[in-house]
């Protein structure tokens, strides 16, 4: 895919892949929408990247809340007709257990139903353009996820599980979108961007604070991962092959768990009624 004067939505767009991510694209010549979880992350990344003199703009969204998507989704439609390019790469991890408005845990409610819901809203647009594609940032955790739909809103699920299985919800859902845009020109795909010495614990106090300090020690650098996603984005362009998932931009068979179609078709009908949205995609 030329990268050059197309629509970049970039989710998590202030800190960790996602900025080294703007930073990769600003050269191509993309116009990048950012999406950044405060103000204060979104100024201070603007001041980062100011010196690239790229065209980015960056806008505040809580993903766990479903009215600032929809308001931020709002403000994203009405300034740009197409979008070529959705990155969903926003990703916490909550140690103790929170949940949000709704009473879903809070991880799986950043990681994978508010880039749900950010997705279905934005997707007249992306529809609009004449190619475009749609990348999940998921994790290799998704080998340990376990998902029971019928208990998504348990409050024995923190850490590294609630983590996990966000992430496998995410590798169902690009599966289910993909086969319902199958007659569209959108490709829907999902990744492993390696694992990177990130801040996702960075909402854990002064736990959060320590332990990324230990993760950038074991893992590789945000530009590792950030180059991996690039990569992914320009492959998938131009082969605009859908529902596939990357490691490391490499094509890799996912697991017998992540291809279970009943659960995939549960949770994206459970996602839609949680979202107040249709199953149907018009």
């Amino acid at each position: 895919m030329i990268l050059k004067n197309i629509n970049i939505v970039l989710t998590g767009a202030t800190s960790g892949i996602g900025i080294e991510t703007a930073k990769l694209l600003i050269p191509e010549g993309a116009n990048i929408i950012g999406i950044g979880s405060s103000a204060t992350s979104c100024i201070k990344a603007s001041k980062q990247l100011r010196a690239l003199n790229g065209n980015i703009t960056f806008l505040v969204c809580d993903l766990s809340d479903q009215d600032a998507v929809h308001n931020v989704s709002k403000k994203i439609k009405e300034q740009f007709h197409q979008i070529h390019c959705l990155i969903n790469n926003a990703g916490v991890i909550y140690l103790k257990y929170q949940k949000d408005k709704i009473g879903v845990e809070k991880t799986f409610s950043v990681n994978y139903l508010g880039h749900y819901l950010l997705t279905r809203l934005l997707l007249p647009n992306i529809m609009t353009a004449p190619e475009s594609i749609i990348v999940n940032v998921s994790s290799v955790a998704y080998k340990r996820g376990f998902l029971d739909l019928k208990k998504l809103k348990s409050t024995n699920v923190t850490g590294m599980d609630a983590y996990a299985r966000s992430k496998l919800a995410q590798i169902l859902f690009t599966q289910t979108l993909s086969k319902k845009l199958n007659q569209s020109k959108v490709s829907v795909n999902c990744l492993h961007p390696g694992l990177i010495g990130t801040n996702l614990l960075g909402k854990n106090g002064l736990l959060g604070k320590l332990l990324p300090a230990f993760h950038k020690i074991v893992g590789r650098s945000a530009k590792h991962g950030a180059a991996n996603v690039l990569h992914n984005i320009k492959l998938i362009g131009n082969s605009m092959t859908s529902g596939q998932y990357y490691s490391n931009s490499k094509h890799e068979k996912l697991l017998p768990h992540a291809l279970d179609h009943k659960t995939a078709n549960g949770l994206w009908d459970l996602s839609s009624k949680l979202c107040n949205l249709p199953t149907k995609i018009d």
